[in-house]
């Protein structure tokens, strides 16, 4: 007779291990498919390559991820966190300690190498692959909103001057964001380096105009007030 899991009872903390153990095992699977973004481009990766690269059973897979577009969700939110952190990571080595302008610049410098990593790269190539497939393109629509509101946080909290600007910071975020990401993307040009850093320059000017600019518009209303 087969044996119950009513007469054998799971020994204390066995069923935390177990719990800790497939969270283990969820996380490796999906580190897996990023991994498989990065170095193989999503058309290339498949439910049996990353279970390869993860070394977990097919059935495994299954417990965990029943469907492909359950595993590519999962596996896009992990992405994305690790977007997060890592953007999170990059803009907190700026220091506090130097003029606004400043810390634009170093705000710029962290930006880009944020968009140079790998993540960022293989985050690009989905939004390139969902372009045809509305499914994917719905997970990177919900992702991508989630990124945006924590980046607009994290930075928020570092220029708390910027914060206090209103709709010119939301101005330089898209700015920033817009012209940066377009630059990340084109890695195939001559002299990138060089191309690069001059329009960074360029961006930092642009910023401490549009940052300055709400400097103008308090003295107007400061004005109009009396």
């Amino acid at each position: 007779m087969a044996r119950t899991r009513a007469n054998n009872p799971p020994k204390p903390g066995q069923e935390g291990w177990q719990a800790q153990k497939s969270a283990m095992t969820r996380d490796t699977i999906l580190a897996a498919a990023v991994r498989c973004f990065i170095e193989l481009g999503y058309a290339k990766t498949t439910t049996a390559k990353i279970a390869e690269w993860a070394q977990v059973s097919r059935g495994a897979m299954l417990h965990h991820f029943p469907s492909k577009t359950g595993l590519i969700q999962a596996a896009v939110e992990y992405l994305n966190n690790e977007l997060v952190a890592l953007y999170t990571d990059q803009v907190k080595q700026v220091s506090t300690s130097q003029s606004v302008d400043v810390r634009n610049r170093q705000g710029l410098q962290a930006y880009w190498q944020y968009l140079s990593s790998d993540s960022f790269t293989a985050y690009h190539e989905l939004r390139v692959a969902s372009r045809t497939n509305p499914e994917l393109k719905d997970i990177l629509v919900a992702t991508s909103n989630s990124f945006d509101a924590q980046a607009q946080q994290a930075t928020a909290e570092l220029f708390p001057e910027w914060a206090q600007r209103g709709e010119l910071f939301l101005l330089a975020m898209d700015v920033s964001q817009f012209l940066m990401e377009g630059m990340a993307v084109s890695q195939i040009v001559s002299q990138r380096d060089e191309r690069v850093n001059r329009v960074l320059d360029y961006l930092g000017d642009r910023l401490e105009e549009i940052f300055h600019e709400g400097d103008q518009d308090a003295a107007i209303n400061r004005h109009a007030e009396k």
